[in-house]
């Protein structure tokens, strides 16, 4: 937790940036592993409006004892374009969330979304490889996911959106990729034993429309979510009645703090 964490003058940052930011689980996540590794660095939740992006961008970089931030929604992908470099995934996925500084000062992104989605379901060992997906979702997490589960073995995936074409761009992006029809756009209907992941926003609150029917949720089935606050949402909490295994998107949170602590203690312990 921060309160356990020892700060001084000589202690550097990292923030994780969104609109809205208090659902932010990341600081909790990082801190304890930065303080494990005796890394004189904390992390805090940074609330940037959309529209003040670039300015508040701007005064992040000229900031310098903040190494990084993470980045969460809306920013993500509006954020590629501020970047003085892209990792190779970033620049696949067309998203970021997460930003290091580099030795010469530049913002260079790197995308641990779906790097961090697929440790977490290994985590708690939920089968992967050979499995059929489903993503309700085509943003910047979504993509990212895709791109991971198939690396991990998944034997397809289907992707589902309110906006039908941004679901074929995404599935095209990913056969395209590798080198193999391996996803498609689809209705956000799961079929038996599925991986089933909501990658929207919905469920943020308790007042959300559902990303899908639960009525349609099966036992044999996977509900795994990207929303770690609240931790148990309305959707995974039908699943979890139904029978149905259930993954809290904290897990994800969990996969990408050890993947942010390894790059920045690379440059900045």
């Amino acid at each position: 937790m921060v309160s356990s964490v020892n700060i001084r003058g000589t202690t550097r940052l990292i923030g994780i940036i969104g609109d809205p930011i208090a659902q932010a689980k990341s600081p909790a996540a990082v801190n304890p592993l930065f303080a494990a590794r005796g890394a004189d660095i904390v992390s805090v939740p940074l609330h940037v409006p959309a529209k003040e992006l670039a300015i508040i961008w701007a005064g992040l970089k000229a900031i310098p004892n903040l190494v990084g931030f993470g980045i969460t929604l809306p920013h993500k992908q509006t954020a590629i374009d501020l970047c003085d470099s892209l990792d190779p995934v970033a620049a696949r996925v067309g998203a970021v969330n997460f930003v290091r500084r580099e030795r010469d000062g530049s913002f260079r992104g790197y995308q641990f979304d779906g790097k961090g989605f697929v440790r977490g379901l290994q985590s708690k060992g939920i089968a992967i490889k050979g499995r059929n997906a489903l993503i309700v979702g085509a943003g910047g997490a979504s993509v990212a996911i895709a791109f991971a589960l198939v690396e991990a073995g998944a034997n397809s995936i289907t992707v589902s959106n309110r906006t039908f074409d941004k679901a074929e761009a995404l599935a095209e992006t990913v056969n395209a990729d590798f080198g193999k029809r391996v996803a498609k756009a689809g209705n956000p209907e799961p079929e038996a034993g599925q991986l089933v992941v909501n990658a929207t926003s919905l469920g943020l609150q308790d007042t959300d429309a559902l990303p899908l029917d639960p009525d349609l949720l099966q036992p044999g089935m996977t509900l795994a979510e990207v929303i770690a606050q609240p931790e148990t949402t309305r959707l995974l909490a039908m699943a979890a009645a139904k029978g149905v295994e259930t993954h809290s998107g904290m897990h994800m949170i969990t996969g990408q703090a050890g993947l942010t602590v390894d790059h920045i203690c690379e440059l900045w312990a």
